[in-house]
């Protein structure tokens, strides 16, 4: 038997075996001759459905990738501006305002976990949310000296708890940021000095006189 002959012998048995099973077979209590339309349909609408929504996706992703390289960069006056014109194009869709602004949260909430946007801050909430914090920094630590955060330090560590270690984290926190403007200033005149030195030794070098030779190797024996 050639291949055709094999496939019209195939296709032939198919439908005789689907005639003798609608014949036979009873679906909710009727031939399943009768829910063929139905069935199909099912299947129909379903595979539609799918590839609606394989579709959606990944224009829903595009969308995504599009807002994130527009917003950007942006802060937050020119941010807010954005989500009101996106609001805008919503409701243009058939969406309602609040329906539009969910959509907006949710595609920047997805921007947000797939490429690492950061949403920008109002800068007056920003400057509001840094006094709080400094005052309630002053009002716990004000009143103590560096000796005494110190001493607050080692009693925290010796208690050795999951608390106190945070703690005396904080606490050294303030230490430290006590300390900076001293160091910041030390490192600034030390970097005084070793200009000067610099600058000198050039001079020196220069000059390629007796006296200069002899300062420059006292210098280099200071240094070692």
């Amino acid at each position: 038997m050639t291949k055709s002959s094999q496939a019209v012998a195939t296709a032939v048995n198919s439908v005789v075996a689907l005639a003798v099973a609608e014949s036979i077979i009873m679906l909710h209590g009727k031939p399943a001759s009768e829910w063929n339309e139905t069935i199909i349909q099912l299947g129909f609408d379903s595979c539609k459905a799918v590839t609606a929504t394989e579709i959606a996706e990944r224009t829903l992703a595009q969308c995504q990738t599009s807002l994130f390289d527009f917003v950007k960069g942006l802060n937050y006056v020119e941010f807010q501006y954005t989500r009101g014109q996106f609001v805008i194009g919503g409701v243009d869709s058939g969406k309602t305002a609040g329906a539009s602004e969910q959509v907006w949260d949710k595609q920047v909430n997805a921007i947000v976990k797939s490429f690492g946007f950061v949403r920008p801050k109002s800068e007056a909430k920003d400057a509001k949310r840094k006094a709080e914090a400094e005052a309630k920094r002053v009002a716990e630590f004000g009143k103590l000296s560096d000796a005494e955060l110190e001493n607050k330090v080692d009693a925290l560590v010796a208690q050795g708890s999951k608390s106190a270690m945070a703690e005396a984290t904080k606490v050294t926190a303030e230490i430290e940021k006590r300390q900076k403007p001293i160091l910041d200033a030390q490192q600034v005149a030390r970097k005084a000095t070793v200009d000067k030195i610099i600058e000198r030794v050039r001079e020196l070098a220069k000059a390629k006189t007796a006296d200069a030779d002899a300062i420059l190797t006292q210098v280099a024996l200071l240094l070692g």
